[in-house]
């Protein structure tokens, strides 16, 4: 009887990992998708003390591929960290999370989960009070 367990486990667990293998990933090793969607809807940019510094968000605009904001009087443009919300299955260029110079405008791709739309936002970010 044990064996026949050990047996029957066996085979699930390569059942399991086979369908695995059936999803169709990217060159980062990335599910590909069937979705066509492609677009940023919401932006924070953090500070070194890990809170946003925009005031009241950003504006996007999806017709002109563009996104503005404010940033709090004082805030060192030349080190912020974006975050980014996307349509499902979306991935960013170049990567958000990472410390970013705003002090001038910066673009970023999005590209949809099936890999064939591409969209690029220019992010521009001021600072209160200029």
């Amino acid at each position: 009887m044990k064996s026949l367990y050990k047996f029957l486990t066996f085979i699930i667990i390569c059942l399991l990992s086979q369908s695995c293998n059936d999803y169709p990933v990217d060159e980062n090793g990335l599910l590909l998708t069937d979705s066509e969607e492609c677009y940023i809807s919401s932006l924070i940019l953090r500070g070194p003390d890990d809170r946003d510094v925009l005031i009241s968000g950003v504006t996007i605009d999806d017709e002109n591929n563009t996104i503005t904001g404010v940033a709090k009087f004082g805030t060192n443009m030349t080190k912020l960290k974006p975050e980014c919300g996307t349509a499902k299955d979306c991935i960013v260029t170049p990567a958000m999370g990472v410390w970013t110079d705003f002090s001038q405008p910066r673009q970023y791709t999005v590209i949809s989960g099936n890999r064939q739309v591409k969209k690029t936002y220019t992010v521009t970010i001021t600072l209160q009070g200029e």
